[in-house]
Order: structure tokens, then C-alpha cells, then sequence
């Protein structure tokens, strides 16, 4: 599996316009509160004054490759190879009901020939792909529609991005985005399931003859703990997509893995690969959770810790 075609490229004369590298290859993002899967988020929300951090480090490999539109012949390899950090929190304000949320990814090392591969005079093509960079920092508001006391849940996210620096090297977008979220998710037993729809609304971009800018997004996830003792243990599984608006654009990644749920903190262990421009031939990440809260979360026992973390 790996990615098709995002560059429609005929030709490309010695004086190209400038190019925007404004595009974050990378569309894994992770989410911190309570009931969160991977990319996919459940309805939970944090509870008043409880803070929930997570840390997740993720490898992937070739999440963007430049094609002929006509021919079919590989171009370039803007990024081959990333190793990314992503960083964030959600803190709860109000009866379990509404929440603020951060995040921070980083390009803490990366490899690839950015445009320099596909000739050109222009500045914007010539410069060599930077190791290292700070991605679309995030801004979010969580509020759950339904009773908290219900086993199934409704709720809706607002996020707000804006580039950290690494607009130039495909690692952020090139202008702030704002993607509200509808979720729909349920808890039953050891059972958890989720459903998010979105979309995203993003400034207008230019890489050769593809024109990008909005696009709808989905995913859908699914874990099922198991009875162990002291140490929780629960799989996870999730699908992500999106499909650029205007441009027939579209890409899909599979994701799955084991979640260790200790006291106050859960660590995942996972991997994933995908097809379509915008996702990578295959990636591995770990990431860890936990909750700071003035007492323990209420009603979960060591088998369901993994769902509630």
C-alpha cells in the first residue's frame, strides 16, 4: 500500500511559480481526554478540574510521493521517512459537559528531496527539505450534547490551528484551519465504539497543477478490553479518511494495536498503513496517557481501565 498521485504534472518549465509546501503530510493527530482512541475521539469529556496529558512518538514511512498525472512515473520524494512527537492535553471545566484542549506536533527528524527533484530555478523548489520543525499547533473546545450518566454519548469539537513553523517542509499547513467535529460514541462492558465526521476548513494551496484546500474527514474506531489483573489490556482498531474537496483527492489509513492501562496512565502500542496520496506506506507509534485529577476516576475497575484511559 502507498500513495497514488497528488501532483497532476505535465510539464515543468525552468521558471515554475512558486510552490506551496504548505501541506502536513502527516494527518495523525492524538487525543488526550477520556475515551479517546487514536486519531478518533469518543464522547467523554473531562471533568471539572481533572488534566489529561498524553505524549505519543510515531515513525512513518514515504506519506507523500509526486507522480506524472500521464505517464505514471514517480517525480519526487518530498518526504521519505519521519520521526514526529505530538504533545497535548484537555482539561476539564465543567460538569463533565465541556472542555479546552491543546496539542503540538513536531518533525523531530525527517528525510526526503522536498521539490528539488522536480527541477526549476525558483527558490521555493530549490531548497533542501529541513530535519526538523513545529506542525499546526491546536486550539480546541469539547462539549458533550447528552446526560454524562449515559452509556452512549454525543458531543461536538471545535479545532482551531495555526502553523508553527513548518509550513515550508510539509510539515504544517500554510494558513490556520478551523474543523468542527461531530461524534458519536458508546461504552458497553468492555466494549467501546466511536464515529467522528468533520471538516476541515483550510486556505487555498498550489503544488503544480493540484489545487488544494477544504476537506470532509472521517473515522471510526473500536476496542474490547479483557479481564487481566493489575495491569489492564485492551485492542484497539481504528480507520481514518479524507477527501479534498475539488480536486477527487482522497486517502484512507488503518490503524490497530494494544493498550496497557496502569493506575492513572495508559501506554498504546500500535501500527498502521494506508492508501492514497496524503498517507503513509506504513507507520509504528507508542504513545502514553494519564489523568491528574484531585481523586481517582470513579467506577473503573483494572479490566476497563484501558477504556476510560
Amino acid at each position: 500500500m502507498g500513495p497514488l498521485l497528488l501532483a497532476w504534472l505535465y510539464f515543468l518549465p525552468a521558471g515554475a511559480a512558486a510552490q506551496s509546501t504548505g501541506i502536513a503530510v502527516d494527518r495523525l493527530i492524538f487525543h488526550s481526554g477520556p475515551s479517546a482512541f487514536y486519531q478518533v475521539e469518543g464522547g467523554m469529556v473531562a471533568a471539572p478540574r481533572e488534566l489529561w496529558l498524553h505524549s505519543a512518538a510515531s515513525l512513518l514511512s514515504h506519506p507523500l510521493r509526486l507522480r506524472n498525472h500521464y505517464s505514471g512515473e514517480q517525480l519526487a520524494l518530498p518526504v521519505t521517512y519521519r520521526v514526529s512527537l505530538d504533545l497535548g492535553g484537555e482539561l476539564g471545566l465543567w460538569k463533565k459537559r465541556l472542555s479546552l484542549g491543546f496539542g503540538l506536533p513536531v518533525a523531530l527528524w525527517q528525510g526526503g528531496e522536498r521539490l528539488q527533484a522536480t527541477g526549476g530555478s525558483d527558490l521555493s523548489v530549490e531548497r533542501p527539505l529541513r530535519t526538523s520543525a513545529v506542525g499546526d499547533i491546536r486550539l480546541r473546545a469539547k462539549i458533550r450534547l447528552t446526560d454524562p450518566a449515559w452509556f452512549w454519548a454525543l458531543a461536538m469539537a471545535l479545532d482551531f490551528t495555526i502553523p508553527g513553523g513548518g509550513q515550508s517542509d510539509f510539515v504544517a499547513t500554510s494558513g490556520p484551519t478551523v474543523s468542527p467535529r461531530l461524534i458519536a460514541w458508546f461504552q458497553r462492558g468492555p466494549v467501546a465504539a466511536s464515529v467522528n465526521v468533520a471538516a476541515r476548513i483550510a486556505p487555498e494551496r498550489q503544488l503544480y497543477e493540484t489545487q488544494l484546500q477544504h476537506s470532509l474527514e472521517w473515522g471510526a474506531a473500536a476496542s474490547a478490553a479483557f479481564p487481566t489483573r493489575r495491569v489492564g489490556l485492551a485492542l484497539l482498531a481504528e480507520a481514518v479518511g479524507f477527501y479534498l474537496i475539488g480536486t477527487g483527492i482522497h486517502s484512507t489509513e488503518l490503524r490497530g494495536g494494544v493498550r496497557l492501562g496502569l493506575r492513572n496512565a495508559a501506554i498504546d502500542l500500535g501500527a498502521g498503513g494506508g492508501l492514497g496520496p496524503l498517507a503513509p506506506d506504513w507507520r509504528a507509534f507508542v504513545s502514553v496517557r494519564g489523568v491528574f485529577s484531585q481523586r481517582p476516576p470513579s467506577n473503573v475497575s483494572c479490566s476497563e481501565r484501558p477504556l476510560a484511559l
